[in-house]
């Protein structure tokens, strides 16, 4: 599948039609909330889900990986689900994937999110990179989003989050919602700011065109204007689309 780059700041774009950013001069993809393990949580709980959703999260991160012949890969935090210790398929999975990056040339490394709670051990154990509470990429600043901003983010010219799950509802003409996962990208001040949709399947988070600003889940989001950001509506592995100003929706 080809991958189509959509600018949406100077040296950013969205790496169609995958859940991801591409940083252009440096050759990198972010990707945000994979959740490894959710699933498992879900058939705990007597939710059971015809198709395991890992195959989708290692082919949203591999497809795009190898078609922009990337050098490094960041996971924006939420690698894994569980809060406590690795559970047995988590530990498998976020192995799984560090292995297959490596495979095709590609080394990852993680920004801490809130659900990342032991994954040091898993990390340790495969030499990788964790970064807390940020990542500075060139004039970029990756931050999870579930904290406030440090004075580091606050001088920061763009900062790229996820945490949200962003999704946006739109309502076709006989009156149907219809839900997409989306990037956010617009300004704060004079800086800008993006949030990543989530990479899990099972993960869609607030939807931004009809929550209360109050009842996002992150800090940053439930303070600053965001009726002028621009939605970039995902079908993963299908298709995004750049929307109207959030106030339009």
């Amino acid at each position: 599948m080809v991958v189509e780059t959509i600018r949406i700041v100077k040296g950013l774009s969205i790496a169609s039609p995958w859940p991801a950013l591409f940083i252009e001069k440096e050759n990198v993809l972010i990707f945000s909330d994979l959740h490894l393990g959710l699933e498992d949580e879900q058939e705990s709980k007597g939710i059971h889900i015809p198709t395991s959703v890992f195959p989708k999260i290692m082919e949203s991160i591999l497809t795009p990986a190898k078609e922009l012949s990337c050098d490094k890969i960041v996971i924006l935090g939420d690698f894994k689900h569980e809060f406590g210790k690795p559970s047995e398929a988590e530990w498998y999975s976020v192995k799984k994937i560090i292995r297959s990056l490596r495979e095709i040339g590609v080394e990852p490394s993680i920004v801490r999110g809130n659900h990342d709670n032991y994954i040091i051990l898993i990390l340790k154990e495969m030499n990788v990179k964790l970064f807390q509470p940020s990542l500075q990429i060139n004039n970029f600043t990756l931050f999870h989003g579930h904290l406030e901003f440090t004075e580091k983010e606050e001088k920061a010219k763009h900062i790229i989050i996820g945490h949200e799950h962003p999704s946006i509802t739109i309502r076709d003409d006989l009156g149907v919602k219809h839900r997409f996962k989306a990037f956010l990208t617009g300004k704060i001040g004079n800086k800008s700011l993006t949030v990543l949709p989530s990479t899990s399947p099972l993960a869609y988070g607030s939807n931004i065109n009809e929550t209360l600003q109050k009842d996002l889940l992150s800090p940053i989001l439930q303070k600053i204007p965001l009726d002028d950001f621009i939605p970039y509506a995902i079908e993963i592995g299908v298709a995004v689309k750049r929307f109207p100003r959030l106030r339009f929706l």
